[in-house]
């Protein structure tokens, strides 16, 4: 019996819990992949990033689980009981149309807030949504699904993607300057050419320097030629086989990163911490 226990970011891999009680368990973050929960009762769980790949489930209590922002790959939940469980939102449910959301977005970034309305699209459910060239810039789209989505040169600056799924997103040449992204899943992401670097805030809104965060970020195999990383925070997140070849990786921190098999030909890592001593 496993009831009420944080274990987040715990690597569970073919872990069995068969017939185990993980009822109202903090999962956030955890590698599920291979892992069975045969009749297991996981009912009010957290999973909230977390990754199901080829996961059993078979006759599992998942009811009133939180599943917003959990990875589901090659997982039959056909009988599983989700009878309440927190899922994400479809587009349908939006009060008013996507393309209005938009442009409403716009006018607000534009009038500095006095007219428009904020983006709020957290947890709304966007795969292969295209949103080319769109400003986005501070909108809300914290545990978002936008696997597939069509984002390059979209503005999203000091956007909220923290937990989003951008799985195989295109988002060549965003601007990503000073967003979140923390343990958002972007692998197999086109980054080509996107930037990350800081924003300078204004002293009306806070002031200082608002630098990207990815941390725990997923970004395996994601494509990050020539992207501007300077003083990004990577801090533990997950680039094996990334190609970061012609990148600026200026103070960026890459500690505690898996960084097994990435690329780093060509790059500019001058005070960057947490690098492979050997990495070219």
């Amino acid at each position: 019996m496993i009831v009420q226990t944080d274990l987040t970011d715990c690597n569970l891999k073919n872990a069995k819990f068969i017939r185990a009680n993980l009822s109202l368990t903090n999962l956030t973050g955890c590698n599920l992949e291979g892992a069975d929960f045969t009749e297991a009762v996981l009912s009010g769980a957290i999973f909230r990033g977390a990754i199901f790949s080829n996961t059993v489930l078979d006759n599992a209590d998942l009811s009133g689980a939180n599943l917003i922002g959990a990875i589901f790959e090659k997982v039959d939940l056909s009988k599983v009981d989700l009878s309440e469980a927190v899922l994400p939102k479809s587009i349908e449910n939006l009060d008013h149309p996507l393309q209005d959301i938009v442009i409403a977005h716009g006018e607000w970034v534009k009038s500095n807030g006095r007219e428009g309305a904020r983006a709020e699209l957290s947890e709304m459910d966007l795969t292969g949504i295209a949103l080319d060239s769109a400003n986005l810039s501070a909108a809300d789209l914290s545990y978002a699904i936008l696997r597939d989505a069509k984002l390059s040169k979209t503005e999203l600056l000091m956007a909220d993607l923290s937990y989003a799924d951008l799985r195989s997103a295109n988002l060549k040449r965003a601007d990503l300057r000073g967003a979140k992204l923390n343990r958002a899943n972007l692998t197999d992401a086109d980054l080509v050419g996107a930037v990350f670097s800081e924003v300078n805030v204004s002293s009306r809104a806070g002031g200082g320097e608002w630098r990207a965060s990815l941390e725990h970020a997923k970004l395996v195999r994601a494509s990050l030629n020539g992207v501007d990383l300077r003083n990004a925070d990577l801090e533990g997140a997950d680039l094996r086989d990334a190609n970061l070849s012609g990148s600026l990786l200026i103070d960026c921190d890459f500690r505690g990163a898996d960084m097994r098999g990435t690329k780093f030909n060509n790059t500019d890592k001058r005070g960057a911490r947490g690098l492979p001593i050997e990495d070219d």
